[in-house]
């Protein structure tokens, strides 16, 4: 299902500080009907996003500048705006232990190790919109 119930788009954040990255993930999820990517490159500016739009789906990367990806997860998780957005965790380094817990403890929906497949990035959004479909959290 490509938009909400509603057939409004879906908004879904990158958080990715690799800036040529980021305008390709931007490219990719933008090319499909009912999406609409957000990119910011750093954790303040995602904050920032949360306060001001319904964020449906959260792409982030989890070495970012300052805190990681991880930590931004945490922060946002503690803030009264946060509305449980499905998470897909991305980082080149998948070797590490707090990715695994992350993912063993259900606090991503998906990790996707860098660098990346295209249909594999794509499926996996697919399945976050999907599971944010009829979804009633403001």
């Amino acid at each position: 299902m490509p938009s909400n119930d509603f057939g409004e788009t879906v908004t879904i954040l990158v958080v990715e500080d690799d800036e040529a990255l980021a305008e390709l993930l931007r490219a990719l999820l933008n090319r499909e009907a009912g999406w609409g990517a957000t990119v910011v490159h750093d954790a303040a500016a995602a904050r920032e996003v949360f306060h001001h739009v319904r964020v449906e789906v959260l792409v982030v990367d989890v070495n970012l500048p300052g805190i990681s990806g991880l930590e931004l997860l945490t922060l946002l998780r503690a803030d009264p705006d946060w509305r449980e957005p499905p998470v897909i965790l991305m980082s080149a380094r998948a070797d590490q232990p707090e990715i695994a817990h992350a993912v063993s403890q259900g606090d991503v929906a998906r990790f996707i190790a860098k660098p990346f497949d295209v249909d594999e990035l794509i499926a996996a959004v697919r399945v976050a919109v999907s599971s944010t479909a009829g979804d009633s959290r403001k």
